[in-house]
């Protein structure tokens, strides 16, 4: 580099002096008239006198054959960097950065064999740019590879190398992917790429290039939390691209940590408000996390953006021109059902039954008006969709039958029930739905034999609703009480701490006549579901009859005090009050 140096100084100094002398040379020479001529030229003469050139005294002017090497050598480095620019020139620029590399002897494996003025960095550079084109235009992969592993070696500081050498390693460890390649040099080849990628971030921790590689490819080997990583630096540097901020929030899904994921999710709608589809997520996170207000409000954001979207005089009878504007229709019918149907969920947990009512059925409607374009359309339709459509469909209406058995209002949810029973008469959650139905309505037998089917054909599932009700059932009419007991305890394992569940044993247990037990099992009823007066009343029955007649009060009491216009409470009190 000294010699390189030493020519650019030259150059520079041979540019100022001539460009010094040819100023001097064109100066203008003053009007005569002003001074006689004499004067002039003795005030003038050592402004207008062009100084002869003197030959320097070294009379040796050549550049030594050590200085036209290095001329030679950046000469062709730079042509080689020209010709790189344009893809019609690629091969001109790989052929020069071969002339370096073999003419000036740079493939030598020895670091003596270097001339003085090519530094190791020089070098990796070489090899670099060689490797770039390789990878990237020529697609020889092999080749791109070795070159850019040698720049490595030469300066392991080196980003730009250690970035190219990530992306050919991802390219390898992906094709392995849709191969479907695991054996153990594959899973040598994931490592490596991984750890490559790291010291890219380690040399650079704002190349968000390699961050997005990192993430992307942690994301699908499984190491959900170097993914996290990745994206979280992505969402600082480049804090207002919402893609980022989406995929950081997809991964704290994928680990339950519901919180992050709020957040993430609520930095995308605002950076991009209009995005429904992440608001969407949101809506159905909060329904997650219990904050049924926040659902509401997020789901019904959506759904009034749609409406001022439908009622836009642009778009009202507009027929899809293009499959671009096809897709976008879709997706915002897609938009609308689930947030017709999270909102419907979350006023139900709400106990607002008009409001759930409403927006399940909007949802419902919605989907039943997709299955029949599908049957009367023109655009063929594959058979995946149809299932999943249908699977949809009964998942919706199942929804509404429990918000029906959840409000009392069987009849209903027996129609419900029984139109999914129509497209699928062994659909285990219908009849387990329409068997509770059945027992609201005291039609025993019904309930009985839609129960005990549901139980038989979800021999590869668990079913806690149905063993509950069937065995509250035979409680009820105080038959098969052993049977009723080992069906709610069933119940109990997929849900220990269910007040019902704890409820209809305890009932059980009273109607055996195993008054300790029971109580046993209605006071845990209440610690869970403390405001539930049909519990108090059966754990009164139960005080009633071990002889507490205190704690029977106490216990009716707090009931009516839950329900002060229910009669048969009321009288229950008074009566015991009054023995």
């Amino acid at each position: 580099m000294k010699y390189l140096n030493t020519l650019i100084i030259l150059v520079l100094m041979t540019c100022f002096i001539f460009g010094h002398n040819l100023q001097a040379q064109n100066k203008e020479v003053p009007p005569a008239s002003t001074k006689d001529s004499t004067e002039l030229n003795s005030e003038m003469v050592g402004v207008f006198e062009t100084p002869e050139l003197v030959a320097p005294t070294d009379a040796n002017t050549e550049l030594s054959a050590e200085m036209r090497d290095a001329a030679n050598f950046y000469a062709t480095v730079m042509w080689a960097i020209y010709n790189g620019t344009s893809e019609r020139n690629v091969r001109e620029s790989k052929a020069a950065y071969d002339v370096l590399i073999e003419e000036f002897g740079l493939n030598d494996e020895s670091p003596d064999a270097l001339v003085e003025f090519v530094s190791p960095h020089d070098l990796s550079f070489i090899y670099t740019e060689r490797a770039t084109l390789r990878f990237n235009v020529l697609q020889n992969i092999p080749g791109a590879e070795d070159d850019v592993r040698k720049a490595i070696e030469l300066n392991p500081e080196s980003v730009p190398a250690t970035w190219l050498l990530a992306q050919i390693l991802t390219r390898r460890v992906f094709a392995s992917i849709q191969e479907n390649r695991r054996d153990a040099r594959a899973q040598a080849l994931q490592e490596e790429m991984l750890t490559v990628l790291k010291r890219v971030i380690e040399l650079d921790p704002d190349h968000h290039r390699a961050h997005y590689y990192l993430g992307t490819m942690a994301r699908d080997l499984g190491e959900i939390e170097t993914a996290i990583v990745s994206f979280k630096a992505l969402t600082r540097i480049m804090p207002f691209d919402d893609q980022f901020h989406t995929e950081l929030g997809e991964l704290y899904e994928m680990q339950n940590r519901l919180e992050e994921a709020l957040l993430s999710y609520e930095r995308v709608v605002t950076i991009l408000p209009e995005q429904l589809r992440t608001r969407n997520r949101l809506g159905q996170l909060y329904l997650q996390t219990g904050d049924y207000s926040a659902a509401i409000k997020t789901f019904l954001v959506i759904l009034n953006r749609l409406e001022v979207q439908a009622a836009d005089p642009t778009n009202q009878n507009k027929q899809p021109a293009s499959r671009s504007e096809t897709r976008a229709a879709f997706e915002a019918t897609e938009v609308e059902i689930e947030a017709h149907y999270g909102i419907g969920i979350a006023y139900q947990e709400q106990n607002d039954f008009e409001k759930s009512e409403f927006h399940i059925m909007r949802a419902i409607s919605l989907l039943e008006a997709r299955a029949a374009s599908m049957r009367g359309g023109t655009r063929r339709v594959r058979s995946t969709e149809r299932v999943t459509l249908t699977m949809r469909l009964q998942e919706m209406r199942h929804a509404l039958g429990q918000i029906y058995l959840r409000f009392s209002v069987p009849r209903k949810a027996i129609n419900i029930f029984a139109k999914i029973l129509e497209t699928d008469a062994n659909y285990v959650p219908a009849l387990s739905g329409i068997g509770m139905a059945y027992q609201m309505l005291d039609d025993l037998k019904r309930a009985e034999d839609y129960l005990r089917k549901a139980i038989e054909l979800s021999s590869k599932s668990e079913l806690p609703d149905a063993y509950n009700a069937l065995g509250y059932l035979y409680a009820e009419q105080g038959i098969k009480l052993d049977e009723a007991a080992a069906l709610v305890r069933r119940a109990l394992k997929s849900a220990p701490t269910s007040g019902a569940y704890l409820d209809s044993l305890g009932f059980i247990y009273f109607k055996q006549g195993k008054l300790d037990a029971a109580i046993e099992n209605l006071e845990l009823a209440i610690h869970y579901l403390p405001d539930t007066p049909e519990i108090l009343l059966h754990l009164a029955d139960a005080y009633l009859q071990k002889g507490l007649k205190e704690k029977a009060l106490q216990t009716l009491e707090q009931a009516v005090r839950l329900e002060p216009d229910n009669a048969e409470l009321r009288q229950k009190f008074d009566a015991i009050k009054t023995k």
